[in-house]
């Protein structure tokens, strides 16, 4: 998710932020892997279709592995949002 976030960034994830709706394009989300479901991805959300279907991407195409090579993902597989970095010290903040 480079330059958003970089190896070793720890962050806060809202796990509540999608109970009652659906994320929306641009939002930062933690999702997990359709491919190996144990496994949970953070991407950013590229588009969501009108069968709930949601597109997810990473900031940096040439090293990211996401909807354009699985294809999109449920709206259940999503487990909440990127809300804050807290660790390094020096890059703490919102995440956006």
């Amino acid at each position: 998710m480079i330059p958003t976030l970089h190896p070793g960034d720890w962050v806060l994830v809202d796990q509540r932020a999608f109970r009652a709706r659906i994320p929306k394009p641009g939002q930062l989300v933690v999702a997990r892997d359709p491919r190996k479901p144990a496994r949970h991805l953070i991407k950013r959300v590229a588009s969501v279709d009108l069968h709930g279907g949601i597109q997810i991407e990473g900031d940096n195409p040439a090293e990211s592995t996401d909807s354009r090579d699985f294809g999109p993902i449920r709206a259940a597989s999503v487990e909440g949002r990127v809300r804050w970095r807290y660790w390094p010290l020096g890059r703490m903040g919102a995440v956006r």
